[in-house]
């Protein structure tokens, strides 16, 4: 049996926390609509798995939720939005391994786009609802639950997609995938 090792080189390092601390960042940009702020986190997310190779782009995302838990304690674990915290640490990865291939049609790039998008939401969603049926005593029926924690960010997460693909397909034309 062979083991495969990874070597973490001080450049990932360096690219994961650049993106985990703008994913951080873009945290406080908030429009308050609900149980779950719009932010602009997404388009990090995106960018991460667009520009970086899934360790990296997991490592940025570990690094997010690692400095929200520092800085707020275990509030964060009870706060509506914290599944779509974990659901970053998945979406980036996963997007990163279905994007490796670089010589995509803009077609099923924009399917990566779509799938990774619901992927967060098929995280963050179930999370969001046990948060307010538990802990916050609120009960929503399944139509609000995607009002609330969906439809309403709908346009704003193509927005967020277009852009960054936009992003990163310009950042890409100087430099080959980050890594």
């Amino acid at each position: 049996m062979s083991s495969m090792k990874m070597k973490v080189t001080t450049r990932m390092m360096t690219r994961a926390a650049l993106f985990g601390v703008l994913t951080f960042i873009l945290g406080f940009i908030q429009i308050p609509i609900g149980p779950v702020p719009v932010t602009l986190q997404t388009l990090a997310v995106l960018m991460a798995g667009l520009l970086l190779k899934p360790l990296t782009a997991c490592l940025a995302m570990l690094l997010h939720m690692l400095l929200k838990i520092v800085l707020w304690g275990a509030s964060p674990f009870v706060s509506p939005s914290f599944g779509f915290v974990i659901a970053f640490v998945i979406a980036a990865p996963f997007l990163s391994y279905l994007t490796q291939n670089r010589n995509e049609k803009r077609v099923s790039m924009v399917f990566n786009l779509v799938i990774v998008t619901f992927l967060i939401y098929l995280i963050g969603l179930p999370y969001m609802v046990l948060v307010l049926r538990y802990y916050m005593k609120q009960t929503l029926s399944f139509v609000n639950v995607l009002m609330a924690g969906m439809v309403v960010f709908l346009p704003g997460d193509f927005f967020k997609a277009v852009l960054a693909w936009f992003l990163a397909h310009r950042l890409s034309l100087y430099s080959m995938r980050l890594e």
